[in-house]
């Protein structure tokens, strides 16, 4: 889900009138193996209780399947009728943008984000924005399309066309995506790959792989304090 680029009111509006149909995707096959890929990489990385903020939500698709008795998780996301589905299905919502988190600072316990990096018009600057509502050495979670894949080809192709969402986009590779993180005084504790199996030929395996290299999405569990860890 998108948060801030360079004409914020129409890449929103975008949004606003996918939100009915947003859904649906993840329905078919394609979709049905992402959600799954990207679930279970986030059950990997996320803190098993605590408070967290799913950054971007959307309908909150995601923020739905992973919160639990002891892992509460708000919504925040700039379409209030993305965050108007979200509120259906009885989860907590805020609404806001990354850069502008009507949020108290340092409070969240973990914080995440899918397929919002791809969509800021200054990556950095929003990571460095959401360490201001993280507790301190809490982790956040990116998962984001590389570009060096074959959904990276796909996503890409989706790009040039006017009308689809990813025309506001913006993919990028696993060392751009690291340094907007230790720019904005994070470093990678944890990095792993997902959807190994090429978008036309979606897979029953739900794997998650340490070689990101062929790795249509990938998942970087970061924390926010400037110092160098050790990557698992």
């Amino acid at each position: 889900m998108v948060l801030i680029l360079e004409n914020p009111r129409k890449v929103v509006g975008v949004f606003e009138r996918s939100a009915d149909s947003y859904d649906g995707w993840y329905n078919k096959p394609m979709g049905v193996y992402a959600l799954k890929s990207e679930l279970n990489g986030l059950e990997r990385l996320l803190p098993v209780s605590g408070i967290g903020v799913d950054i971007g939500a959307g309908t909150g698709i995601f923020a739905e399947q992973l919160s639990t008795l002891e892992r509460t998780i708000v919504c925040l996301d700039p379409s209030p009728k993305m965050l108007g589905k979200a509120l259906d299905r009885g989860l907590a919502v805020v609404l806001g943008t990354v850069e502008n988190m009507p949020l108290r600072h340092g409070v969240m316990d973990f914080a995440y984000m899918v397929t919002v990096i791809e969509f800021l018009s200054n990556p950095q600057e929003a990571l460095e924005s959401v360490s201001h509502v993280l507790k301190e050495d809490a982790s956040l979670v990116l998962v984001f399309i590389n570009r060096e894949s074959a959904w990276g080809e796909l996503y890409s192709k989706h790009a040039e066309k006017e009308d689809s969402i990813f025309h506001f986009s913006r993919l990028y590779k696993l060392r751009e995506v690291c340094q907007f993180l230790h720019d904005a005084g994070y470093y990678p504790e944890s990095i792993v790959g997902a959807l190994t199996s090429p978008p036309d030929k979606p897979s029953d395996e739900i794997d998650l792989r340490s070689d990101t290299s062929s790795a249509g999405i990938i998942l970087i569990k970061a924390r926010k304090n400037n110092r160098i860890g050790n990557l698992k």
